[in-house]
């Protein structure tokens, strides 16, 4: 666990499935703008898979090292953050994140990058880190701005957006 006093960056645990699922739900609409995986009602078992799925490449050092993100004052979920791992020989990891609808503006993704960043160099020794975004999705841009990355690169119409639409994406980066 990853805590500051606001919120908390824990595991994925089964006993959260039902909290996933809902946060999900709640967020649909919001999520299927920028991301190809969203469904409309996951089922509690499904998302379970999931969590289990997560676990595994989390102690195996696949695929990436997700988090929930949890307000410390309720336990309630607030979103998921994800280190994706790129290439461990340097190490390079790419964050992804989504918070919930109803939780959005509230600096819990910008704080929750803070701190995973954080863990990212002090416990695996991270060289690079990175930030992708669908170029229209000005909140993530904006986060990775106040998380001090740089801008990259504009990759010309490398995304497939859930409507089928084709759209840059945009890589803002740190090197640690």
């Amino acid at each position: 666990m990853i805590a500051d006093t606001e919120i908390s960056l824990v595991k994925p645990r089964p006993d959260l499935a039902e909290d996933v699922r809902e946060a999900l739900t709640e967020s649909y609409t919001d999520l299927i703008k920028f991301l190809l995986w969203p469904v409309p009602n996951p089922t509690v078992e499904t998302v379970r898979e999931n969590i289990e799925q997560a676990i595994y490449n989390f102690d195996n050092h696949q695929n990436e090292y997700r988090f929930l993100i949890l307000r410390n004052s309720d336990s309630r979920l607030v979103g998921n953050i994800s280190l994706l791992i790129r290439d461990l020989k340097i190490p390079y990891l790419e964050f992804g994140y989504w918070v919930r609808s109803s939780e959005q503006g509230k600096g819990y993704i910008s704080k929750a990058v803070t701190m995973l960043e954080a863990y990212a160099v002090n416990e695996l020794g991270v060289r690079r880190l990175e930030i992708r975004m669908a170029e229209s999705n000005i909140k993530s841009r904006q986060v990775a701005e106040r998380a001090g990355y740089q801008f990259e690169a504009k990759l010309h119409s490398d995304r497939v957006l859930a409507d089928g639409s084709i759209e840059n994406s945009l890589v803002y980066y740190k090197l640690c």
